[in-house]
């Protein structure tokens, strides 16, 4: 089959990347079985769509296009959403509304019937969940989310596939031909000799990894349950049939695939038969291939792993900028929720500062919660570092977010306590989590404002960061955790159901309605989402530095693109904060900032910062304040004096005299023993103070502590 031009420009670009990929795996691979491959992308050329090809072409000439600042993602079940994917597109407005930019649709495609892990048990690729709606239904929403300037992300399963797939049937009716497409063995002889070696995913719904089948009388390598069987990609005929289903999905529209499970994909005997390097090399075998056809689909690998094996799905050791252009930050993911509970940074900024810099083609997924369970990534080594026990760190984690600590506010569940070290994963929403749940079944003021307020730093940091922020489903609105899932048989024994609730789109109407949590978290959402859409700083491609400052409270963060900066400081404690200005790079130490969050200037006189409690700001240098607006501040004291006495207010300020007490403020004494003055400033002036005891024209007394007031 002849290549068109466009597709033997690409051929010729990628062709020396895929067949060094390709080569590793099947050193033994005939000429035959490359060409039929070639002979796929032609065909898959040929068939795709006028609107994808030019989406193609726009990508391909603009490679940094999935990281300008303005991409934001969320991620959702269609059911739970929108009930299937025509009410989806019904709902279009309302995430164009937030401000997504990034659609990741959770499992579609036809599952088995009966358990099905979550979808992720695919019997068809070619096919939409007949309860979500059809593949025609499917390409519809990838056409309009794409006039809207939206992405499509769907989960593609690349480890394994169900049992009820007809692969797989074939395999279990004795065809030798689909029998080698699985890991099938004889008797327990090497399964026996892999166990030793292999860890355990599901300890208590699946143990163990193989599983006997008895309509062939022999033993399937099953890592996750007993009804999905893994490929067998040492078989290039299984590398072949899957490029054929991953660009049938290409053509529908889908402009990324969630490559799921991608740790798994290669086994070899005497490892964990994770992170193998093969895999490796299968993706870049599959992204030269892809590139060469569909250069506007990206790849997004699902490997929450180690921070330094994550990497390596991004690309490293010559594979830079050939392997998964997006990965999970999940290293940041659940050391920031260590962070949150510790109220300790140490850790948090000393694992980022760690972590080797990503290739200059890929960008991470930034989020605070998703789908799936916290699983508690802390190393023995990081922990160490910093004066903790791995395994102490990881144990508070899951005691505090399960509630268990006496200083909890939060909601969460353990999930799947490993039988031999007792470590656990947590379950909850992040409202639960945060400690919003609590609060508002408490109906206490202070700790709902307390928890937002957790829920606006957590996003702040993971906004501002190098990557797509990812929302899932119902963080926006604040939705707690659903106990609907104990009542279907199918969900009761897995608690991540807890934090899959159906979206309540009564709850989200009061988005609306001032005041009210729903209203608060969407609106804190949609500032950070327009923030970063007009702050060139917060591309994907900026040099970013973790700055380490002398408060353990504080996450002090620079990012600089192409001479634009933006400096982010996170409060992660429950207390008021200081940041001493001289410890910041020279051009931030002269007091003077634009807050780009609440688009005010910012002014700081006393060679720090205060940064009130959960306190975030994303700062731009400034060399003056430029507020022609004034807020009046009122100051209270209770101050018990002698007959005769006078109380001065003094400070920062010209108005407060420059701690001049002479030229400062006489404050009220008409409450006594409260005393009070009044005074307007500039907006975003922030400055300290100190009351000051006052008889006959001589100090009697001077308050012990200077007091500070944040910027307004």
């Amino acid at each position: 089959m002849k290549l068109a031009k466009t597709i033997e420009r690409r051929t010729r670009l990628y062709m020396d990347d895929f067949l060094s990929n390709y080569r590793v795996l099947y050193p033994d691979a005939s000429q035959a079985q490359i060409q039929r491959l070639m002979d796929i992308l032609a065909q898959v050329d040929k068939e795709r769509p006028a609107a994808l090809q030019q989406i193609d072409a726009d990508r391909e000439w603009k490679a940094d296009w999935f990281q300008q600042p303005q991409h934001v993602g969320m991620m959702l079940y269609v059911d739970l959403f929108a009930g299937n994917l025509q009410g989806l597109i019904d709902r279009i407005d309302y995430f164009k509304e937030l401000g997504i930019t990034y659609l990741h649709l959770m499992p579609l495609l036809q599952p088995r019937s009966g358990p099905n892990d979550g979808g992720y048990a695919v019997a068809n690729y070619r096919e939409v969940n007949s309860r979500l709606g059809t593949m025609t239904q499917l390409r519809e929403l990838a056409t309009r989310l794409h006039e809207e300037g939206m992405m499509l992300v769907i989960d593609y399963v690349m480890n394994h596939t169900a049992r009820e797939h007809q692969w797989a049937q074939a395999a279990l009716q004795g065809d030798p031909f689909f029998q080698d497409f699985y890991l099938l063995f004889e008797d327990r002889t090497l399964p026996d000799a892999y166990e030793k070696t292999l860890p355990e995913v599901f300890p208590d719904f699946a143990p163990g990894n193989f599983t006997w089948q008895p309509e062939i009388q022999k033993w399937a390598w099953t890592t996750f349950y007993d009804f999905q069987l893994d490929l067998n990609y040492r078989n290039p005929n299984v590398f072949e049939a899957m490029l054929e289903e991953m660009l049938f999905l290409a053509n529908v529209g889908v402009d990324v695939l969630r490559l799921d499970a991608v740790p798994f994909l290669w086994k070899n005997r005497g490892t964990n038969c994770q992170n193998q390097q093969e895999a490796i090399h299968i993706l870049a075998a599959y992204r030269a291939l892809v590139r060469m056809v569909a250069p506007g689909m990206l790849f997004k690998s699902e490997a929450i792993v180690a921070p330094d094996d994550i990497i390596r799905y991004l690309g490293s050791g010559g594979l830079e900028g050939k392997a998964c252009e997006i990965g999970y930050n999940a290293t940041m993911m659940n050391h920031l929720w260590h962070a949150l509970a510790s109220e300790n940074t140490q850790l948090l900024r000393n694992t980022l500062s760690q972590l080797p810099p990503i290739p200059k083609e890929a960008t991470w997924i930034n989020y605070i919660r998703c789908h799936d369970d916290i699983g508690w990534g802390i190393s023995d080594e990081n922990a160490a570092a910093v004066g903790q026990s791995g395994r102490g760190t990881r144990n508070f984690c899951t005691d505090f977010y399960a509630g268990v600590l006496p200083q909890s506010y939060s909601e969460g569940y353990v999930f799947q306590r490993d039988r031999q070290t007792g470590e656990a994963r947590t379950s909850g929403t992040a409202a639960a989590l945060t400690g919003l749940q609590k609060a508002l079944v408490e109906a206490d003021s202070i700790k709902i404002d307390l928890a937002i307020k957790r829920l606006e730093v957590l996003n702040g940091v993971i906004f501002f960061m190098k990557g797509i922020p990812l929302i899932f489903s119902g963080d926006e609105v604040a939705q707690l955790n659903d106990y609907h899932y104990l009542l279907d048989p199918l969900k009761a024994g897995d608690n991540r159901w807890v934090h899959r609730p159906p979206m309540n789109w009564a709850k989200a109407a009061r988005i609306h309605e001032a005041g009210t949590p729903e209203e608060r978290v969407f609106s804190m959402h949609r500032r950070y989402i327009e923030t970063r859409r007009e702050n060139p700083a917060l591309h994907g491609r900026s040099y970013d530095q973790i700055i380490i400052v002398d408060n353990d409270s504080l996450f002090v963060c620079e990012r600089n693109y192409e001479g634009q900066k933006m400096l982010l400081v996170a409060n992660l404690s429950r207390n008021p904060q200081h940041l001493s200005i001289s410890g910041l790079p020279a051009e931030w130490q002269n007091g003077i900032y634009y807050n780009a969050l609440r688009q005010q200037g910012l002014s700081f006189v006393n060679d720090h910062l205060l940064i009130g409690p959960y306190g975030v700001y994303w700062l731009k240098p400034a060399l003056l304040l430029e507020s022609s607006k004034t807020t009046s501040i009122e100051l209270s004291m209770y101050i018990p004096a002698e007959y005769g006495e006078a109380i001065y207010v003094t400070g920062s300020l010209p108005e407060l005299g420059n701690w001049d007490w002479s030229k400062g403020l006489a404050a009220d004494p008409q409450d006594y023993p409260h005393w009070k003055v009044r005074f307007e400033v500039k907006c975003g002036q922030g400055f300290a103070w100190k009351w000051v005891r006052v008889r006959n024209g001589k100090v009697v007394m001077w308050a012990e502590e200077d007091r500070e007031v944040m910027p307004v």
